[in-house]
């Protein structure tokens, strides 16, 4: 998956973040989505218009899943990431998690 596609989704879910309409959305909710494997249809359902994964292919959603779906069971994400009590910020952080995986080293 490209890079500038996962910028592309964190481009949206900081502006969502940015409405304040989604600071309940917590941690632990993200997670139970990421870990049933609903995060995309949740996303689609609770932000609306505040966000379009059009762009992202059946393919790129079970990539993504999977990378999210294994950060969730091997990282703390407020000792790694400093994320404790947002989703949203949670989900930003595992995509610059997953451009940092692209990138060449």
């Amino acid at each position: 998956m490209r890079i500038t596609t996962l910028t592309f989704i964190a481009f949206y879910l900081n502006g969502a973040i940015d409405t304040g309409r989604y600071d309940d959305l917590t941690v632990a909710e993200a997670k139970t989505e990421i870990g049933n494997g609903t995060i995309f249809d949740f996303l689609r359902q609770r932000l609306g218009n505040d966000i379009d994964l059009s762009i992202l292919t059946k393919e790129d959603e079970a990539e993504l899943l999977s990378e999210w779906q294994d950060l969730l069971a091997a990282v703390n994400e407020r000792r790694k990431m400093g994320i404790e009590m947002r989703g949203l910020p949670l989900l930003i952080a595992y995509l610059l998690e997953g451009i940092q995986r692209r990138l060449p080293r």
